[in-house]
């Protein structure tokens, strides 16, 4: 009996005591007091004396198997309630537990299994996820923890994601995929029904749907006032999904292909964005130690890479076409984005990124940004740890966003404003809370002379 039930009294221990013993003592008189008839040899057995429709009833003795097999089971019983926890809070004489057990038996599977899998563990993903015997211990694995979402194939269901395709929100790379497993991942899809009304919200959905189906299943006019919606409004949904729907890893899925976590019909899409979507991903580093996340990522990461190879990268969508008039030109974002060419192969300085340092004896975050972006890292998550939890406690984020001198400085202006909401959005997205996310305006949102890479960045302090 679990000793929290006597949390105000130890009556209940005493009520399962007594019930315990006294039915023993009952089952014994009960034998006892039916045990009485012995017939001598060759005597005839008597009858009660009751008879129905001339039918009587004899008083013959307890068969001799019956009785010993009920005396045995009576023995049995009393022995075990010595041994073995069943009489109130007696643990019994063993000091059996059922956690214990399972420790042993843990403890007897590790030194049973624990060569095999250090056997894969120095050996690169690729290598391993190609190996027959891995992938029988990864798909016991996988069978045992994660079927209950992902199915018995890995192509999942509404709201769990295919493992089989490469379509990653959190990112496919086997260090991406190791992380997910081992910490998990909550991904939160705001709620835009209240801000935007039913029709706006109608508009948003064709335009989300105008981005991957054939023109006959969306209305061009809905998705053309969608569109600025998209891209501004309340709901800023570029923030998120990208300035062209094609995602932001770790925030918000690609709107521009085939694939939909939720369902890419119209109703479905319209419930999407109207009531906002959670999902959370559990963390398994409590039950999979090193080794087994090491054989787990490489089975996962072998379901979408059958012959063990990483696909080819996609190509980058080529950038937007230049506005061709000068009032139009200014009207653009800001900084001044270089040829495609260039940025296929940006240098370093120019890319995103994110570090954790420490102001004031608090963690600050602060996220770096390629020229004319405001797309988040894919591994801010990973870095700012720290800055997330402080957030969920209730503490204060502080957001402030900044560029560099270079391009129209009203515009500029504005791009360091987009870039502090891409930042909420993404801390909002890791499940801290609206209210306590503060975007605050710095005096001077340019942060450094030039094309500095230092400039353009946003900065997140704690408070509280």
């Amino acid at each position: 009996m679990n000793t929290t039930s006597q949390f105000t009294s130890n009556f209940w221990n005493i009520y399962i005591a007594a019930i315990v013993v006294l039915s023993f003592i009952g089952l014994a008189w009960l034998l006892i007091s039916q045990n009485v008839v012995k017939l001598k040899k060759g005597e005839e057995a008597k009858t009660t004396g009751h008879e129905w429709d001339g039918i009587e009833e004899y008083n013959n003795p307890l068969p001799r198997w019956w009785f010993w097999l009920y005396v045995l089971t009576w023995i049995f019983g009393a022995v075990y309630i010595v041994l073995y926890p069943g009489v109130g809070d007696f643990k019994g004489v063993l000091g059996w537990t059922s956690h214990n057990q399972y420790e042993k038996e843990v403890a007897k599977a590790e030194e049973q299994y624990k060569p095999l899998y250090a056997k894969f563990a120095n050996m690169p993903i690729e290598q391993v996820a190609k190996d027959p015997q891995v992938q029988q211990i990864g798909k016991n694995m996988f069978d045992t923890y994660c079927i209950q979402c992902h199915g018995a194939d890995a192509k999942g269901s509404k709201g769990f994601p295919n493992l089989t395709d490469h379509d990653w929100l959190w990112g496919g790379e086997p260090e991406q995929i190791r992380e997910t497993i081992e910490k998990g991942r909550v991904g939160v899809m705001a709620a835009w029904g209240p801000a935007l009304g039913e029709e706006r919200v109608k508009d948003v959905a064709h335009y989300v749907m105008s981005l991957s189906k054939p023109k006959d299943q969306y209305d061009e006019d809905r998705a053309a006032r969608g569109k600025a919606l998209f891209h501004g409004g309340p709901a800023n949904c570029f923030t998120c999904h990208g300035d062209q729907g094609q995602g932001v890893q770790g925030l918000g899925p690609n709107l521009s292909d085939d694939v939909w976590l939720w369902g890419g019909t119209q109703k479905a899409i319209i419930e999407t964005i109207t009531n906002g979507r959670h999902g959370q991903m559990p963390a398994w580093a409590n039950f999979l130690d090193n080794d087994k996340l090491h054989i787990m990522t490489a089975y996962v990461w072998g379901l979408s890479n059958k012959d063990g190879k990483a696909p080819a990268p996609k190509a980058q969508p080529a950038a937007a076409a230049q506005p061709a008039t000068a009032s139009a030109a200014a009207a653009q974002p800001t900084e001044p984005a270089a040829p495609v060419a260039e940025q296929a192969a940006a240098p370093a300085d120019d890319a995103d990124g994110v570090v954790l340092s420490n102001k004031d004896g608090k963690p600050q975050g602060i996220f770096y940004f390629a020229t004319g972006k405001s797309d988040v890292s894919a591994n801010a998550a990973g870095v700012l740890e720290e800055i997330i939890k402080a957030g969920k406690d209730g503490k204060r984020l502080v957001v402030s966003g900044y560029t560099d001198s270079t391009g129209n400085a009203a515009a500029n202006a504005e791009l360091s404003k987009k870039r502090a909401q891409a930042v909420q959005a993404f801390f909002e997205a890791q499940g801290v809370k609206a209210e306590n996310i503060e975007l605050r305006k710095p005096e001077d949102t340019t942060a450094a002379q030039g094309d500095n890479a230092a400039g353009r960045r946003v900065e997140v302090t704690v408070e509280g």
